[in-house]
């Protein structure tokens, strides 16, 4: 009985591929050549290298120095071409096939020739070591051919050239020894080349396979759909014309419509728009169905009945047995529900849920395709990105909880919307960071857009009675070049840090010397962590006067870092990297036990020593039992210990933060309401927290004895006395203002009038000099 032999090889044997299959045989080798390629390409160069060290002679410098420019041009070309390949932008869409391949084989026709000229050019005049080191250098660069082998003719035209070569080198030298070696050479090139054709050759089967797989998969899916007539699914066919025939029940039924009318009207008709252009993916289908192509799951939306709809039609063309073409058939099916869910995650994964705007994800997916029509049309209008930060949310959210903090989000989202626009998109990134894409590099138009913004945000938000103030910070950067989404975000940024370390409420345009100021502050937030246990935290004291009388009353615990390196760093910027990073709790213990264990060492149990306390102490650490162990260790008396807070950590309305102050209140210890007047106070509200002082903050004392600055100092001391609080003003520095201060009634007075922080040894000379009568110094 005779069979039939329906494997690939034979089908191979028996007739030609055609001229798709052969593209896509070619495409699997130039593939797997291109993964291999990269290691042959090393290892000739480095072998090229080596050989070029060793014979580095006067007589073969020339040779062996054009040698290695060749090969190192090669390397990067053969380099750039598989880097193209491997990112997509190497292939069919851009080279034909064919005249790849033969670029290929082009390419390891020189190499194989610059390397075969190695044993030519240098065997006949070496010593034996030089001949070893040739002959294993050919031997290995030889074997080299089989990473390239799966495009046959290149690995064969590689690997033949230095063979050609080698045994050039080894009949020329006449000696036995080296023409057997040469014989041996051809036996083992005889074997390279063997397995150079048949490693081509299963990788030519597998591609056959891989196609004949494909096909049968295709007709045994449309097959099957044949035989589903009780599923959602429908069957369709459509003659030469493309109009449809015998529409099945089903059909008809999601259709919407009769069997007659559907029967004759055209299948483009059907599915294509009565408005507008039609998708990207519907004139995929059309043109494959103009040009008799197969297609499978192809979603496109139709309008059915008057409502829009999504259909996912497979179909393929039809022959009879002449191969004559006879029109479409396939199958459909209505998907409108799975469009719809996967547009409901599509949304959800690209934007903010509590804001809907743009997430950080969608963002840079915008910026990209920015970026791309920049590139596209360089003498466009490209594009800005601003960063933005809130000034002083983290305030806002420790204080007032996460539920007004999500509110104003949304009130800031709201606000941000209204800048919205064709040419302007804006985005929340994560907690209160947000971005903007201008669609121009204009500096003047970007500075305007900024300052509105600003405007924008500096204005109060009010909820259930609060005023809330926050303001934003802004770094811009205007992309003119071709930098990537993830650059032009990050000089935003480096932009934005500068403007929030210049104290915010503004924006900057980013320049280059901002990166530096950006690693600069992440290195010193590193070493930050470390510096406490380094010993590189001091505390430095300055007095706090009688306003009435002169006399010293205490001093104000001031802590201080002395960076080995940078030198002396501003306490507003590492108490705020300190709040970042956590490190504030140990900070905080460490100064609040060193200032209580100096205050007890002072002969006049009458001064007081004073403290400040961070939000983030209040609300995350055991802050009453820091305080105990202090005093207790140190035999400090409470009421000799007063801890300054701000206006945001006393205005926690927690039932637990409330309890903490009172309890501190209980052990005995004082407490100051700090820089007053610069946050959310109410009268209301403080008629309920349990504070002693109001310390007035030193932005309304520089301007003294200025009538409008009179009036606000007047008001808060006045504040004071009716709530049975003492006041204290800091930043006193003339004698103009200390009288001013002392006309107003203010009780208390600390700045540099009186004395700089000091450390414990000139603190200890004050408290002797001045335990009667502390007379102010006369300050330029």
């Amino acid at each position: 009985m005779r069979t039939t032999d329906r494997s690939p090889e034979r089908a191979w044997k028996r007739s030609e591929p055609s001229q798709d299959a052969l593209d896509k045989v070619w495409i699997d080798q130039i593939d797997l050549a291109m993964r291999l390629a990269p290691f042959a390409i090393m290892t000739g160069l480095a072998v090229s290298s080596i050989v070029c060290y060793f014979f580095w002679q006067a007589a073969t410098m020339p040779y062996v120095a054009g040698l290695q420019v060749l090969n190192f041009t090669l390397s990067c070309i053969a380099f750039q071409a598989c880097a193209a390949w491997r990112r997509g932008r190497l292939g069919a869409s851009t080279i034909p096939i064919r005249v790849l391949r033969e670029r290929i084989i082009g390419v390891a026709i020189l190499a194989g020739i610059a390397l075969a000229t190695i044993p030519v050019m240098l065997f006949g005049d070496a010593d034996a070591d030089g001949r070893l080191l040739i002959a294993a250098t050919c031997a290995g660069l030889i074997a080299t051919g089989i990473c390239i082998g799966f495009v046959p003719a290149a690995g064969i035209v590689y690997s033949g050239s230095i063979i050609v070569g080698s045994f050039t080198a080894l009949a020329m030298t006449g000696e036995t020894f080296y023409i057997v070696i040469a014989i041996l050479l051809a036996i083992y090139a005889c074997f390279i080349f063997a397995t150079i054709i048949q490693i081509g050759r299963l990788v030519s089967l597998r591609a056959l396979v891989q196609i004949d797989l494909d096909r049968q998969r295709e007709v045994s899916g449309l097959l099957l759909n044949d035989f589903e007539q009780a599923s959602s699914d429908w069957l369709w066919e459509t003659d030469t014309d493309g109009r449809i025939q015998s529409p099945s029940s089903r059909f008809v039924e999601i259709a919407q419509s009769d069997r007659d009318h559907l029967s004759g009207m055209g299948f483009e008709a059907l599915v294509s728009p009565t408005a507008g252009r039609p998708t990207e993916v519907l004139s995929h289908l059309l043109s494959a169905m103009r040009d008799r192509r197969p297609f499978q799951r192809l979603s496109v939306p139709v309008r059915i009945g008057g409502e829009r709809r999504w259909w996912a039609l497979t179909g393929k063309p039809v022959y009879d047995r002449e191969q004559r073409f006879i029109g479409f058939r396939g199958v459909g099916s209505d998907v409108t529900l799975q469009n719809e869910y996967v547009a409901r995650l599509d949304h959800l994964a690209n934007h903010d849920l509590l804001t809907t705007l743009p997430n950080r994800r969608r963002f840079e997916q915008i910026v990209a395709e920015a970026r791309r029509s920049l590139v596209q049309h360089p003498m466009g209008p490209g594009y800005a990105v601003l960063c933005l930060d809130l000034d002083r949310f983290k305030q806002v959210n420790d204080t007032f909880g996460h539920a007004v903090g999500d509110d104003l989000l949304r009130e800031i989202g709201e606000r941000l919307k209204a800048f919205a626009g064709p040419d302007l998109i804006v985005s929340r990134f994560a907690g209160d960071e947000f971005a903007l894409l201008h669609s121009t590099a204009d500096r003047s138009l970007n500075a305007v857009l900024a300052e509105r913004v600003v405007a924008s945000l500096q204005q109060p938000f009010v909820f259930n009675g609060l005023y809330l103030d926050v303001g934003v910070s802004i770094g811009v950067a205007v992309a003119r070049d071709e930098a990537t989404a993830d650059e032009i975000l990050r000089k935003a940024d480096a932009a934005l840090y500068r403007m929030k370390s210049d104290g915010g409420g503004g924006y900057r345009f980013y320049v280059p010397a901002m990166d530096q100021h950006k690693e600069e502050r992440a290195t010193l937030m590193g070493e930050l962590r470390g510096a406490l246990d380094r010993g590189e935290f001091t505390l430095a004291y300055q007095p706090l006067v009688a306003t009435a009388t002169g006399d010293l009353r205490g001093f104000e615990a001031l802590m201080r870092w002395k960076h080995p390196v940078h030198g002396n760093v501003p306490p507003a910027e590492f108490i705020a990297l300190a709040e970042e990073t956590g490190t504030i709790l140990a900070l905080g213990e460490w100064g609040l036990r060193t200032a209580c264990r100096f205050a007890a060492t002072w002969e006049d149990r009458s001064l007081s020593i004073a403290f400040n306390v961070s939000t983030i102490q209040i609300r995350h650490s055991n802050l009453i039992d820091v305080v105990s162990r202090a005093l207790s260790d140190f035999g400090l008396e409470p009421s000799r210990l007063e801890l300054e807070i701000t206006e945001t950590a006393f205005l926690a309305t927690t039932n637990e933060a409330m309890n903490l102050l009172g309890e501190l209140r209980r052990l005995g210890v004082k407490l100051a309401l700090d820089d007053f007047g610069t946050g959310y106070s109410s009268l209301s509200y403080l008629q309920k927290l349990p504070v002693d002082k109001i310390k007035i903050d030193r932005s309304f004392i520089i301007n003294l004895p200025d009538e409008s600055d009179v009036s606000i100092v007047r008001t808060i001391v006045e504040l004071g006395r009716t709530l049975g609080m003492r006041t204290i003003a800091e930043g006193v520095e003339t004698i103009a203002q200390r009288d001013c201060l002392k006309q107003i009634g203010c009780t208390e007075l600390q700045g540099y009038l009186y004395g700089k922080p000091a450390s414990e040894a000139d603190t200890l000379q004050v408290i002797a000099r001045k335990s009667s009568r502390f007379e102010p110094r006369v300050v330029a």
